[in-house]
């Protein structure tokens, strides 16, 4: 008789240990999943040299946030959903073979954000390292690129005559011509509005904007101290990807 007490005993107190580690993972999917984080969604696109049209959409792009588990691949159509975290600065990483790692800085907030990305070829990634004396791939370093627009970035409006100032890592800037050529003797954005660095350490940077650029955010970046700044984070073999929208 004492053996069966003990036993069913045992068999409750396995039963209300089991109930509970069913509500901790209800629990924890509710947490992931529900008010807590908000969905980022977007389509990668291929970059088209020399021309500012939308590339044709890239399949199997790992979307990740850098340097975790969570992660998304994009579909035939170019696109991905991803669950993350409100209210963070978020470094999302864009992989696939065949092309440049792209990382962009996002900041999520209380509401679902879009996170499209161009990704460029190696080959035309090998043909702009060239064009800068620079090693593709990336050797210890990262790189940087920035686009300037006037008003929505859908409207596609460059801004020339904006020069970039970056603190925090030593780099060698370029600045694109009129003819997509990259030119290190350039000192401010063309009539493509566009610009970055190479040869970037590991770290998170910040760029300020100067000259044509007036009253400047993005929502591919982190909060920076200063007008018209912007923190991005680099890593070794990314290219840190960047668009800004000003007055």
């Amino acid at each position: 008789m004492l053996d069966q007490l003990r036993r069913t005993d045992l068999a409750l107190r396995a039963g209300i240990k089991l109930l509970g580690l069913g509500f901790m993972v209800i629990a924890g999917c509710g947490e992931s999943s529900g008010s807590t984080s908000v969905t980022l969604s977007g389509r990668a696109t291929e970059l088209l040299t020399a021309s500012s049209a939308v590339g044709p959409p890239i399949a199997g792009v790992e979307v990740c946030q850098f340097a975790s588990n969570n992660c998304a691949l994009t579909n035939e159509n170019g696109d991905y959903e991803l669950r993350v975290l409100r209210n963070r600065e978020l470094e999302m990483s864009y992989v696939k073979e065949g092309f440049g790692s792209v990382l962009v800085a996002r900041q999520s907030g209380v509401d679902d954000l879009i996170g499209d990305v161009i990704l460029a070829t190696d080959a035309a990634l090998m043909q702009l390292a060239s064009e800068l004396d620079t090693p593709y791939p990336q050797i210890g370093s990262g790189s940087l690129s920035m686009t300037v627009y006037r008003g929505p970035i859908s409207d596609d409006v460059t801004i020339p005559g904006v020069r970039f100032a970056l603190t925090g890592s030593n780099g060698r800037s370029f600045y694109l011509d009129d003819a997509w050529v990259p030119r290190t003797s350039l000192t401010e954005t063309q009539s493509l509005g566009r610009g970055g660095y190479v040869e970037l350490a590991p770290v998170t940077v910040s760029v300020q904007l100067y000259g044509a650029a007036v009253n400047c955010g993005s929502e591919e970046s982190w909060l920076a101290a200063g007008a018209n700044t912007f923190r991005l984070p680099v890593r070794v073999g990314f290219w840190t990807q960047s668009r800004v929208s000003c007055e």
